[in-house]
């Protein structure tokens, strides 16, 4: 496997895997997909989990599109920032930020369910709350390492803003789920930096 690849594997697995679904599901549904079709290939609403315990929602959703731009720009955003954050946490610490991201996307949309009963009529779906989490993973690693990271995040600076702006214009998006992602790389990373800061004093 050409080395390019072998560095950025995570990223590649996470955008396979969100194609075969989309593929799928466009076999089986068509190229855009409804709300209720979305919930029969694993979409999260809260109230599947709450009253079915369908765990699993809180991770299949991350993997569903609902519609060809859907899943282009999702992948196209993975590709570009997925690649780049890959080579910068390296492949544990990647794996760890990926997997919290996806959780936090829909455990905090289903927190809020809890606290203020929202987002019964709503069906949450795709990749964009792990994207949130890297743009978090990458704000962490700015605010830690001003001096390393600071420019590459101001050089996404704007596409984060638009893409807040977009959440909330748009009603179809998911704001919480968005906000969770975010909340979880940001986080996670701080924690992930803070132990590795504390092994280095050791062995020094």
């Amino acid at each position: 496997m050409d080395r390019k690849y072998k560095d950025c594997i995570i990223t590649y697995v996470l955008m396979g895997i969100c194609i075969i679904v989309y593929l799928y599901t466009t076999l089986r549904y068509g190229v855009e997909m409804s709300a209720m079709e979305g919930i029969e290939v694993g979409g999260f609403n809260p109230l599947y989990i709450y009253y079915d315990h369908e765990y699993f929602r809180f991770i299949t959703a991350n993997f569903i599109h609902f519609g060809l731009m859907h899943i282009f720009c999702n992948i196209y955003s993975l590709y570009n920032l997925g690649i780049l954050m890959e080579k910068i946490l390296k492949k544990k610490k990647y794996a760890i930020v990926i997997i919290v991201s996806m959780l936090s996307t829909t455990c905090f949309s289903y927190l809020l369910f809890l606290l203020f009963n929202s987002g019964t009529n709503s069906v949450m779906g795709g990749i964009s709350g792990v994207i949130f989490g890297l743009i978090g993973s990458l704000l962490a690693l700015a605010i830690l390492y001003k001096d390393i990271y600071s420019y590459l995040f101001k050089q996404i600076a704007t596409s984060v803003l638009l893409m807040f702006f977009v959440s909330v214009a748009i009603p179809s998006i998911s704001l919480s789920g968005h906000i969770g992602g975010m909340l979880g790389g940001f986080v996670t990373t701080i924690i992930l930096e803070k132990i590795n800061i504390k092994k280095k004093m050791i062995i020094n």
